[in-house]
């Protein structure tokens, strides 16, 4: 009898032990459990462009799905800082999420030097397919040392030149002045098509153009309506040089402090909501194309194919100097997708 209660004692003794072990198991299954966490989402762009409502409705999601757990607060037009400081805040882990140019991560690895390769995707499918595959996480695997855990790859719109000159092939760009980015790519590209390549910051642009210190530039429809450049620049170009992705990032040490529920979590809404944010882009994109070339003032220039293989044979010394750099393993992969969309 004395053996019997004591093993029945034991037995006590173990339930009650693995108890606690069982609620936290149970807790971390329930999404509306566990500690509150807050996201920081900081971006450059306007209010009201296609990525910075699709970090809003993540939060809504988000909030939805945790009865209130995770909260999202979204910064747009720089409130946080420009896109050097906002990786450097990512870097410190002072901020938890930022959706930055792709332009500003050459200096952290040199694969993202592919997405700036100029006339490098044949379409938007061909360009989605490489970055939600091998090519886009080896990217983003190569952005962990310095700091970065990529997320999504987020769409603002193809790059296009926009002059007060027509422009349709490579010659009718020699000597403007074109704005480019901080980016010696970018820099190479135009001066290879005979521009004068300047780098500028996106907040002196508007005034550069009125007052005719710069003849052109280039950027996505969001960019040049949301910043109304339009008003001070007669052409739009649809080069398409640039597949415009914006990699939206964590600071890798406040993802690795999540529980791999909550990793989990956010990564699926993410992936939802990139869905959403590449239709809304798609979307807008031709709703501001057909805006802006029926506004009676500008003029849209679609280029034909033969004319746009004609600019990007003029850039052939930028990926004669480049690709050696990024690789032309990760190029080639690039072009296996496109044989697929021509």
């Amino acid at each position: 009898m004395k053996k019997l209660s004591f093993c029945l004692l034991v037995l006590m003794i173990a339930s009650v032990a693995f108890m606690p072990a069982a609620a936290s198991a149970a807790e971390t299954s329930d999404p509306t459990q566990g500690e509150k966490v807050t996201i920081k989402i900081a971006h450059v762009s306007q209010a009201g462009v296609p990525i910075d409502v699709a970090s809003l409705k993540l939060g809504e999601e988000l909030n939805k799905k945790t009865g209130g757990r995770i909260t999202v607060q979204v910064f747009p037009a720089s409130a946080l800082g420009n896109n050097t400081e906002l990786l450097e805040q990512l870097q410190m882990g002072t901020l938890e999420m930022a959706i930055s140019s792709v332009a500003f991560l050459g200096a952290f690895t040199d694969s993202t030097k592919l997405l700036d390769l100029p006339y490098l995707f044949e379409s938007d499918a061909a360009a989605e397919e490489v970055l939600d595959g091998p090519v886009g996480q080896k990217i983003f695997a190569q952005l962990e040392p310095a700091g970065f855990k990529g997320v999504a790859w987020l769409a603002t719109g193809w790059r296009h030149v926009t002059s007060n000159k027509e422009v349709r092939k490579p010659e009718d760009l020699k000597g403007q002045k074109i704005r480019v980015m901080e980016n010696q790519m970018h820099i190479d590209h135009f001066n290879a098509l005979g521009a004068s390549a300047v780098p500028m910051a996106f907040s002196e642009l508007y005034t550069a153009l009125q007052n005719k210190t710069m003849d052109a530039e280039e950027n996505p429809f969001a960019n040049i309506d949301g910043n109304r450049l339009y008003e001070v620049q007669k052409y739009i170009i649809k080069t398409g040089h640039i597949y415009d992705t914006s990699p939206l990032l964590a600071s890798k040490a406040w993802w690795d402090r999540l529980s791999k529920a909550d990793q989990e979590l956010i990564q699926a809404c993410v992936n939802d909501m990139v869905k959403f944010e590449r239709k809304l882009s798609a979307e807008n994109e031709a709703e501001l194309e057909a805006k802006i070339g029926g506004n009676g003032k500008n003029v849209v220039i679609v280029l034909t194919p033969e004319e746009r293989d004609a600019f990007r044979k003029a850039a052939k010394p930028v990926y004669d100097k480049y690709v050696p750099q990024i690789g032309a393993d990760l190029v080639k992969q690039v072009e296996e997708v496109n044989k697929k969309y021509k």
